[in-house]
């Protein structure tokens, strides 16, 4: 119960401090399961109306300007390509903005199935699809897996905590010890073909 009541009070201070950048939208992010409101929420800022929580303690201006472009097409529903320079921190960029939507895109849907589902019963018809809003996925590619390790690691700052499942081949990414050993100096078996041998167990 206490540390339910401490969170409350350090949502209202910092709702407080922030004031309402963004007119009538909430002060509050858009939160989905597991995700970590309360991290990170002083350093937050406002795109069209939508709340990015943010990692850091200042915003550089290609982020800035890379988060406004990824909202526009996301909102409008069209590509966007983006380039920046290795060190303008794009994967934080990225990872932020887009989840920071998805949340808030996935909160307008749910008001406006719900607006529908009180229409329709307020007009007598009983037939009342209890379908559930469907969350938009986020499928992020690189080149090589090292980047990928990179963007979990950036994920591990923000404040989002959505589920995710990395992709890769079972060389790389087989999960038995015996046959992939883990950490440093661990060598794998000499003379053994990991592709098989994950693939029987």
């Amino acid at each position: 119960r206490i540390h339910e009541v401490l969170s409350d009070n350090f949502k209202k201070a910092v709702s407080l401090q922030d004031g309402n950048a963004s007119g009538a939208q909430s002060n509050t992010l858009q939160k989905m399961e597991g995700d970590i409101p309360t991290l990170s929420l002083h350093n937050s800022f406002f795109v069209s109306g939508i709340k990015i929580g943010w990692p850091y303690p200042e915003i550089m201006k290609p982020q800035r300007q890379m988060a406004i472009h990824l909202i526009k097409a996301l909102k409008d529903k069209k590509h966007v390509v983006l380039e920046s320079p290795t060190g303008t921190g794009k994967s934080a960029a990225i990872l932020c903005s887009v989840l920071a939507w998805q949340r808030h895109h996935y909160k307008q849907e749910k008001m406006k199935m719900d607006s529908d589902s009180t229409a329709r019963d307020s007009e007598g018809g009983g037939d009342n699809e209890s379908g559930e809003v469907k969350k938009v996925k986020i499928i992020y590619c690189s080149r090589t897996h090292s980047q990928v390790a990179q963007m979990v690691a950036s994920l591990k700052s923000t404040p989002y905590r959505p589920r995710m499942c990395i992709l890769g081949s079972r060389e790389r990414l087989c999960i038995h010890k015996s046959i992939k050993p883990r950490g440093q100096g661990a060598e794998a078996p000499t003379g053994v073909n990991v592709n098989n041998e994950c693939r029987l167990r």
